[in-house]
């Protein structure tokens, strides 16, 4: 079942980049709004701090009004100051009121309780009025004596209020690192979900572009048999559907091409039947005698007809390799045995040119045609044998693990250069140092070899070795 299927890839990549920017778009609003709540609580309350203590200061310069007014009315009995008094008295209480906390701190309520107390106290003497002068002159004095501690509860209120403006900065500076640590959580968090969304959509995006890199790989490999299946966006599936009409269609004429070259070859072997036929019945003098010249013509005549034969039969056999929907015989071989077999028909060679030989065969049983895998590893050696330069070394190495067995056979040969790695198993691919040898091949043995190794479901690779070619194949051990 297919959850998430875009119609286009265009489609796919405005979804990425839209789950993509959503959480950085979350994390940039969360922090605007924090940062927000953060200046508009930092304003209010500065704001209110500074308000507090500028109403104490406002408080301490009102009382030394008001005890100067006092005073004044003491000493030269005049209505008006009274009245500048009691106005003054009214003015303290407002501030006063304005001061007392919301959040019910005791101490500094009780502060500006006591404060009005003996405010009131000292106001309500002022205004007092009695038959006997003396008696109310010395209660006035009195109460202009309690001037001294309101100054001093005063100047404790405006040192509270300070204290308290310093308070509540450090609390708000403690909340801003609080809120910059959830904000930092908050943004790694949002980071690491962005990240996996990222590698989501990568994913999301690069398999369907995979895949069809891996399917034109295959049809450059000449690969027709594998399906190529794209899952993605609806235009990209379109795509690898195309290419998997493409690879039925060139599946299509490569078996034609196989049977016109299976056809060509066959009609090709009949008359240079002849020719050759007929090259032999002049050498053996059957149809009358030929002078040494026309002897040499026909050896060279009868050296090209089989020339021109094997390279016959190695087209038949390449084609026949390339036709894997022919069903071929499969027994169960020992694989060492078979080696052993092939370095046995080499022999000669190898000790003629004093090759040193190192064989190193574990037991090992698999499952394949003997007649295939015998012309592969005789290409294999045949050609190690013929690179490698006299008194050099061969070395051939059979194990198994992993449920497949793997040979390698390496040479101490000049080795294939680097530019031609990619072309060593195309037919009729000669390298420069191929074409140098004595020894001509018609370029057709690696590839031959690579098709009946991948008719057993195995691989055969070109690796670079120590100093000259080094081949590994590998097949697996069950059917």
């Amino acid at each position: 079942m297919k959850l998430f299927r875009p119609q286009s890839f265009f489609s796919l990549l405005l979804i990425s980049f839209f789950f993509v920017c959503l959480p950085l778009l979350a994390a940039l609003y969360s922090s605007m709004e924090k940062l927000d709540n953060l200046v508009q609580q930092s304003v209010s309350t500065v704001y209110e701090s500074v308000e507090r203590v500028n109403k104490s200061r406002e408080i301490i310069e009102l009382l030394q009004d008001q005890e100067r007014m006092a005073r004044l009315y003491i000493v030269l009995g005049e209505p008006d100051q009274l009245q500048n008094v009691n106005a003054t008295h009214l003015d303290i209480e407002k501030e006063l009121e304005i001061l007392l906390p919301s959040d019910g701190d005791e101490k500094l309520t009780g502060l500006i309780e006591e404060l009005k107390s003996k405010e009131n106290y000292t106001i309500t003497v002022l205004n007092r009025f009695s038959n006997d002068p003396e008696i109310l002159k010395n209660e006035k004095q009195k109460a202009l004596s309690l001037y001294k501690d309101i100054g001093s509860l005063a100047k404790t209120l405006l040192r509270m209020n300070n204290q308290l403006m310093i308070s509540e900065v450090q609390d708000l500076r403690l909340k801003v690192d609080s809120d910059k640590k959830k904000l930092v959580w908050q943004t790694s968090g949002l980071i690491i979900f962005t990240v996996v969304v990222i590698i989501l959509f990568i994913s999301l995006i690069f398999k369907p572009v995979k895949q069809i890199n891996k399917g034109i790989e295959l049809l450059g490999d000449g690969d027709f048999n594998t399906p190529i299946d794209v899952e993605g966006p609806r235009d990209l599936e379109d795509l690898g559907k195309k290419l998997d009409w493409l690879r039925k269609r060139l599946a299509e004429l490569d078996r034609e091409k196989v049977k016109l070259i299976a056809h060509i070859s066959h009609d090709l072997k009949t008359p240079l039947a002849s020719i050759k036929e007929g090259a032999g019945l002049l050498r053996d003098e059957l149809v009358g005698p030929i002078n040494n010249q026309q002897k040499n013509v026909v050896n060279i005549l009868e050296k090209n007809c089989t020339k021109l034969q094997r390279l016959i039969e190695d087209i038949l056999s390449f084609n026949m390799a390339k036709a894997r929907d022919i069903p071929f015989e499969k027994a169960h071989i020992q694989f060492d045995t078979l080696i052993k077999e092939v370095v046995s028909d080499h022999q000669n060679s190898i000790l003629a040119r004093n090759i040193k030989l190192d064989v190193q065969l574990v037991s090992v049983a698999i499952y394949g045609n003997r007649k295939q895998l015998k012309t592969v590893f005789d290409n294999l050696l045949s050609n190690a044998v013929k690179f490698t330069p006299d008194q050099g070394d061969i070395c051939i190495l059979l194990k198994s693990d992993n449920n497949q067995a793997t040979c390698i056979i390496e040479d101490s040969g000049p080795g294939i250069d680097e530019k031609e790695r990619s072309q060593i198993f195309s037919p009729f691919f000669k390298g420069k140092i191929a074409e140098k040898s004595l020894i001509k091949g018609t370029g057709l043995g690696l590839a031959i070899s690579r098709e009946y190794i991948q008719n057993h479901g195995g691989a055969i690779r070109l690796f670079p070795g120590k100093m000259g070619a080094r081949f590994t194949v590998t097949l697996p051990l069950t059917e």
